[in-house]
């Protein structure tokens, strides 16, 4: 069979030339065609942004740099990564979400929500802390699928649960999201979306660098009752014996899992 270097050599020099050019080469070199992606991509997102409210579209960039870890020996070494809540505000993560707070943090996304309700059963502790949401603890619902997880889909995800104030839903670039599930889970794979059948729930006091977990589908009391321990206490009064807690205690109808209140 004559192969295309002979086929091309028998036509024409004006056929070849045009046969070339219009099925096998591209026009320009590699930098002009690179300019001619970018510019078509910025005309693209300049349209997408007169049709969309900024809370409809993902967070593509920060001006914080990811990964940068803070000083542990002060801040309990959260990576320094800016976060945006369901009405668009953001803020560093650490000083703004964590620090000087008790907190109460999970990781979820809005497709997993129909298979894994994690956020949905957590309305369900926020309802029994009561109005101390929002003035004792904060609680961050934290997108693993940010992509998707807009600003604006947050937000109509928190009004469907009756979210009060207090109650962030955060999300930012897919890397920011990461780095925050990692620090806390310390396994990549926690990182991803995707069908799960276990996941926890984090606690702690951002001023004492205290932290703790619970599963995801305890009591929703017992979950209320565990972040109270990570509050602020009044100080014991001079000379006031100090009690510690001991093992739970052995009692078949009794529900409590400690004997803090014995």
């Amino acid at each position: 069979m004559t192969n295309r270097r002979q086929f091309l050599a028998g036509l024409p020099v004006a056929a070849a030339a045009g046969m070339t050019a219009g099925f096998y080469t591209t026009p320009g070199n590699s930098k002009e065609r690179a300019d001619e992606a970018r510019k078509a991509a910025l005309a693209k997102l300049r349209e997408t942004k007169t049709t969309l409210h900024p809370n409809e579209m993902p967070v593509l960039c920060n001006p914080v740099n990811s990964g940068g870890v803070i000083n542990s020996a002060v801040n309990d070494s959260f990576p320094n990564v800016m976060m945006v809540n369901q009405d668009g505000l953001g803020m560093s993560f650490y000083e703004g979400f964590i620090e000087n707070k008790v907190v109460m943090m999970h990781f979820m996304s809005l497709k997993d929500e129909g298979h894994f309700p994690i956020t949905r059963r957590m309305a369900d502790v926020v309802a029994e802390l009561g109005d101390k949401v929002g003035r004792d603890v904060f609680v961050y619902s934290i997108s693993r699928d940010p992509e998707h997880d807009t600003p604006a889909r947050m937000q109509a995800y928190a009004s469907e649960l009756g979210a009060p104030k207090g109650w962030h839903f955060l999300t930012g670039t897919p890397q920011h999201c990461a780095d925050l599930a990692f620090r806390m889970y310390r396994m990549s794979h926690s990182t991803l979306p995707g069908k799960r059948k276990v996941d926890v729930v984090f606690y702690g006091n951002g001023s004492a660098g205290l932290w703790g977990s619970f599963p995801w589908d305890i009591r929703a009391d017992d979950a209320a009752n565990r972040v109270t321990w990570v509050m602020p206490q009044a100080a014991p009064k001079v000379g006031e014996k100090l009690r510690r807690a001991g093992p739970r205690v052995f009692d078949m109808k009794d529900t409590r899992n400690h004997n803090r209140e014995v």
